[in-house]
């Protein structure tokens, strides 16, 4: 019998099974204590602990106090549209809601994402000085020193502010914030979710080019400038840029500094570049539209207010 070639098959095919199955076992328990540990370590990451209480956002971490993100179960809840999250800021009595990028699964971690975000953002308003501000922004060693330049041509200190109104992932890397300045009048801030803590945009938040906007007017450069600007369509011709057949012009309008002057652009009528900025300016629901432009004046330009824009460097003023 043992020496039966049909039962020693069998055998050897009994064993060949069983250590398949043990090794299958083996894989899918290994893998769950990874799946396990990298859950604890992305809880750690985003929360500074691996514990989160009855899964909620109860942090145990203390640098983000708990009533930043409580919203205890007997609470009433605004209404809110479907895939709308909500939360309570610090030191604030007033829910607010967040919104996370259609078709993205709302989560704990999104949430917490979200109200991290808009704490750093609320101490980069309050800081007192450029020099605190400057350690809460995105990019900080280029950025800088660009901020103790434009900082010393305008006022420095806290920015005034009623209140930041709403939150939005926009990716997995950014959100968008609305900042409600007191006295009225609104403007976006972008934070990025860095790996060290959240990060705010300071360029995107005051418009800042290349050079500040009135040197860029006093100097006319005639090699290409990079700067933040707002974009609408206009219709003014004059002097070099007086024929609309052969020009298209857009209304260049800088928020960098107050009462800046108005700017008019020109591209070449149906070139490639007037295709581009045409494209954006139907894509977006407002009369203008945020760009980052690299613009330049004619040579001997005999007005201050007439550019040629070179180029669309990108829509948006987020340097991603």
């Amino acid at each position: 019998m043992r020496m039966d070639p049909e039962v020693r098959i069998f055998r050897r095919r009994l064993v060949i099974g069983g250590g398949l199955v043990a090794a299958v076992v083996v894989v899918m328990m290994a893998f769950s204590l990874y799946q396990s540990f990298q859950e604890k370590q992305d809880r750690l990451r985003l929360f500074g602990t691996d514990k989160i209480q009855d899964e909620s956002l109860l942090l145990t971490n203390s640098s983000v106090a708990p009533d930043a993100a409580m919203i205890t179960p007997d609470e009433t809840l605004p209404p809110v549209n479907p895939g709308n999250l909500v939360f309570r800021p610090t030191g604030s009595d007033k829910h607010k809601t967040a919104t996370i990028q259609a078709g993205e699964k709302e989560t704990s971690a999104d949430l917490a994402q979200l109200v991290a975000a808009d704490e750093a953002l609320r101490q980069f308003l309050q800081a007192p000085n450029w020099k605190q501000r400057a350690l809460l922004v995105r990019d900080q060693v280029r950025v800088a020193p660009l901020m103790g330049i434009y900082y010393g041509k305008n006022a420095d200190g806290p920015v005034l502010f009623d209140s930041i109104v709403e939150a939005e992932e926009i990716s997995p890397l950014f959100s968008q914030h609305v900042v409600v300045f007191e006295g009225g009048g609104r403007r976006l801030a972008t934070v990025e979710h860095h790996a060290s803590g959240p990060r705010v945009d300071w360029e995107s938040f005051v418009g800042a080019g290349e050079m500040a906007w009135s040197d860029f007017l006093e100097t006319r450069p005639v090699a290409p400038r990079l700067f933040r600007v707002l974009v609408s369509p206009a219709g003014h011709f004059e002097n070099e840029f007086g024929d609309p057949a052969m020009l298209q012009c857009f209304s260049l309008r800088s928020i960098a500094e107050p009462g800046a002057k108005v700017v008019y652009g020109y591209v070449v009528r149906n070139s490639a570049l007037a295709k581009e900025l045409n494209y954006w300016l139907e894509q977006s629901s407002e009369e203008t539209m945020p760009m980052i432009l690299k613009l330049k004046f004619p040579p001997d330009a005999p007005v201050d207010f007439q550019v040629w824009i070179h180029q669309m460097v990108n829509e948006g003023w987020v340097s991603k």
